[in-house]
């Protein structure tokens, strides 16, 4: 089964970008802890709150998913055993399986290996997306610091009272004899810092898993193709019809939720400039107005994702990755 071999393969490169390169894997992971990735205002919590339910559902449905599909794998086997029909597993076995005892052998080791390699493949697939999502929020505290530029720092105050445990009344008193130009300096210089480390951040993760995304991407064709190939050939009221629309859905649902944050992170970093504006400019000094025009063009060009440097990660690729294997399904069906 061609479909089972390249879904290997494609869990394969992965496995070998995590592996090879855990060392800047733990680099990046690190970059999320620093204080520059650190939330600073009440807003901020609630985005990283949000988006870490969010992590945690994508991964228990896609979990469920592959668990479905492969409890569905163990079951149709099974079945056709029992009405008499000749049963053949996905991989290479060097014995007979049409013995009793050697079928339910063959059964529950191939069962072990599918429902392995599946949850294997669901925890590098979150993984990856997790970093995607967490370069989108930081975009999006990012703009939320730019929109309130020049408003007062007491939110900032109140969420370095909860974390240090210091008087909020001694701060606030501090925070009001510090010069303004000074202070709106240095806040031009941190979100300037937090845009540069973000904009690192994405191109290290894309440098990471470029070469298992290019396997990802050209396997994902053949296998979209392959699979839909097997379904228009079984029953609808087939165990097996159900397992492998249930590994379809999987298999788009893998390739989407990529697409779907990559779009995702060029849409936040594409509004940052917008954000500038939206902040409170005017009441600042024409010189400080042209740092922020070229703060402006800096962060002009958006932060978009890429598949070895040249195919966006975005659901317009998605598209053609169908596009592609319904066109090959049909040469195929055709013939």
């Amino acid at each position: 089964m061609l479909f089972i071999l390249l879904t290997t393969l494609n869990c394969l490169g992965k496995q070998v970008a995590f592996n090879a390169r855990s060392g800047r894997i733990h680099k990046i992971i690190e970059t999320i802890q620093e204080s520059t990735f650190a939330p600073t205002k009440p807003y901020h919590l609630d985005l990283l709150k949000k988006n870490a339910v969010s992590m945690s559902q994508i991964l228990s449905f896609y979990q469920c998913g592959c668990l479905t599909c492969a409890a569905l794998w163990t079951i149709f086997p099974f079945i056709n055993r029992t009405r008499g029909r000749e049963v053949t597993f996905t991989g290479y076995l060097p014995f007979d399986t049409s013995v009793t005892s050697t079928f339910y052998l063959a059964l529950a080791y191939m069962s072990v290996l599918i429902t392995i390699q599946a949850f294997g493949h669901v925890t590098m697939d979150c993984t990856i997306v997790a970093f995607y999502a967490q370069a989108k929020v930081q975009i999006k505290m990012l703009r939320y610091n730019l929109e309130h530029f020049m408003d007062a720092d007491e939110e900032n105050i109140r969420i370095d009272t909860q974390i240090t445990g210091t008087n909020y009344e001694q701060n606030t008193h501090k925070v009001n004899t510090n010069d303004i130009i000074i202070m709106t300096q240095k806040r031009l210089t941190n979100h300037v810092d937090h845009y540069e480390k973000i904009a690192s951040f994405v191109k290290e993760v894309e440098s990471i898993f470029s070469e298992a995304m290019i396997v990802q991407f050209f396997a994902m064709a053949w296998v979209i193709c392959m699979t839909v190939y097997k379904i228009v050939s079984l029953s609808i009221l087939s165990v097996e019809f159900i397992s492998m629309a249930m590994y379809l859905g999987c298999m788009l649902g893998q390739l989407f939720i990529y697409c779907y944050f990559g779009t995702e992170l060029k849409v936040e970093s594409e509004f940052i400039c917008q954000s500038v504006y939206c902040g409170d400019w005017l009441s600042l000094s024409p010189s400080f107005r042209r740092k922020l025009l070229v703060f402006m063009t800096y962060c002009s060009k958006p932060l978009a994702l890429r598949t070895a440097y040249i195919i966006p990660m975005c659901l317009d690729t998605y598209i053609a990755v169908l596009k592609s294997s319904y066109s090959l399904f049909t040469f195929l069906n055709r013939n």
